[in-house]
């Protein structure tokens, strides 16, 4: 529980120390179970479907970072993790460490953002949001990918917080309009939505085959009650209006 310990503490210096640690998760070891990995791989086979060819060539990724590559399907020359905490890594990717509302970068400068639960496991989403937006140059590419409060794992968060008190339940539930309306005010264009990991999240191997029926049935159909949800969203920027009309001058006028 120490992953997000410090990053959440930086975040709002108005949230209580026990509440950061209640909203405080280690997404190493989370990443290290059945589900997890079985969560991050197909991410992982969405984004290289869908996204390894976006031009640009900064490419910054914030969240659970997994064993490091969870980026390789991208073609961007200057690719770099930033985590919220200095804890030993285990995979040399990672380039910085800053608090994910405060990011450590000048603005737009970022061609690719990939934000994988950066957002629900924060205590401030908008703020996170709206700092990557900072980062993020004009006509760049916002990839999120957020734990879907209607899919299995977020139907089951209330009671297994409750009773087993995991903290890898702890994350704001965040559907899908309510991160459209985000986007919309911070001049974002949503260009795509994909839904995936429809199986139970059960620590069980068996359970957990991409490659079953349930799941190849719900990718056929594009059943939107996944696990998790991927948006592709675009910054916008409106170019002002200025009057280019030549000045009127008096006949005679030099």
């Amino acid at each position: 529980m120490n992953f997000y310990r410090d990053f959440i503490k930086k975040l709002y210096f108005r949230h209580a120390a026990g509440d950061s640690d209640s909203q405080a998760m280690n997404l190493d070891n989370w990443a290290g179970q059945y589900f997890g990995r079985y969560l991050l791989r197909c991410e992982q086979n969405m984004l290289g479907r869908g996204c390894g060819e976006l031009a640009g060539y900064r490419l910054m990724h914030l969240g659970v970072s997994g064993d490091g590559s969870g980026l390789e399907s991208f073609k961007q020359l200057h690719q770099f993790y930033i985590r919220p905490s200095a804890q030993p890594l285990q995979f040399e990717s990672s380039s910085a460490v800053g608090a994910y509302a405060e990011l450590p970068l000048p603005s737009e400068v970022v061609d690719v953002a990939v934000l994988q639960h950066a957002l629900e496991y924060s205590a401030s989403p908008q703020a996170v949001l709206a700092e990557t937006a900072r980062v993020l140059a004009p006509g760049g590419h916002l990839i999120l990918c957020v734990i879907n409060p209607l899919g299995p794992i977020g139907l089951i968060k209330s009671l297994m917080g409750l009773f087993l008190r995991r903290p890898e339940y702890g994350f704001h539930s965040l559907r899908k309009r309510r991160v459209y309306d985000w986007l919309s005010l911070l001049n974002f264009q949503v260009v795509g939505v994909n839904n995936g990991a429809y199986n139970l999240p059960l620590e069980r191997p068996d359970w957990l085959q991409k490659d079953s029926v349930w799941e190849q049935t719900c990718q056929k159909i594009h059943f939107p009650l996944g696990n998790f949800y991927m948006i592709h969203a675009v910054k916008r920027v409106a170019g002002g209006i200025r009057n280019t009309a030549p000045a009127w001058r008096a006949v005679g006028e030099q």
